[in-house]
């Protein structure tokens, strides 16, 4: 297996369990520097689902890798369930629940099993500057954007900080943060509930969600050069081990042993 298949966001990790974001996103930290490299987002687009009890809607990235790879990023928000509570009931007033907040990775075959599964529909797409090459949106700051988010509000309403307003404010940020090259569907059909504008886009909020997302990038910055100071080099996964990769010209700090 070659280091980028065993990467995540790479088709070859794909799984159809949901995992909450901050997991998920924790789990990539410790390849950003080489996930920058080496996946871009291609599209992000939100979809709509019927449900027994209204509408649901959530976030879908197209994620382009080496080799013409392509995954599926699902990312939504639900209402934590209660055996003893009935969330809708509970929700139809001001009253709030913790929002569950989850990303799964999903290869192509996986995922339009999961679209036709949940009978759902694409309402709105943005297309940026897709591989081959280098496109211009890393995975990598998607999964910054999306954990932002869902660190800003955690808690669901039924009117307020809903699945309607965590995809619409995903959209919001990615559209703030980079190059759209081009538009599709509608835009105003997102963000309702039968019809009723559930999502409006919030200034303050937006800008203290780019705020947190600048400083996961500085933070990120900051631990590639600890690698580089304390190692040498750059780490990547070589089949399920760990080794050091050392391009050429680069150095060395302290008389360690060499770890590869």
């Amino acid at each position: 297996m070659e280091p980028t298949q065993s990467l995540p966001f790479s088709p070859y990790r794909c799984s159809s369990n949901a995992s909450p974001i901050k997991i998920f996103c924790s789990l990539t930290t410790p390849y950003n520097h080489l996930l920058r490299n080496y996946y871009f987002v291609s599209s992000v687009s939100i979809y709509k689902q019927e449900k027994s009890k209204g509408q649901h809607e959530f976030v879908v990235a197209v994620i382009f890798g080496p080799h013409q790879s392509r995954s599926f990023l699902v990312v939504e928000r639900t209402p934590q369930e209660s055996s003893s509570i009935d969330t809708f009931r509970t929700l139809s007033s001001n009253n709030s629940v913790p929002a569950i907040d989850t990303i799964v990775c999903l290869d192509e075959v996986t995922f339009v099993k999961f679209v036709r599964t949940r009978s759902a529909n694409a309402l709105y797409c943005l297309v940026f500057d897709p591989p081959p090459g280098h496109g211009t949106f890393p995975a990598v700051d998607f999964c910054h954007i999306v954990a932002s988010i869902s660190a800003y509000q955690e808690s669901y309403t039924l009117l307020g900080s809903s699945c309607y307003w965590f995809a619409g404010m995903v959209m919001k940020v990615v559209e703030t943060c980079f190059t759209v090259k081009q538009t599709r569907g509608n835009g105003d059909a997102a963000g309702r509930c039968k019809g009723l504008k559930i999502f409006r886009p919030e200034p303050n909020a937006i800008r203290d969600i780019m705020a947190s997302y600048n400083t996961k990038r500085s933070e990120e910055g900051r631990s590639l050069l600890s690698i580089i100071r304390e190692e040498g080099g750059f780490r990547r996964p070589t089949g399920i081990h760990m080794t050091i990769y050392r391009p050429p010209g680069s150095f060395r700090i302290g008389n360690r042993p060499d770890p590869s």
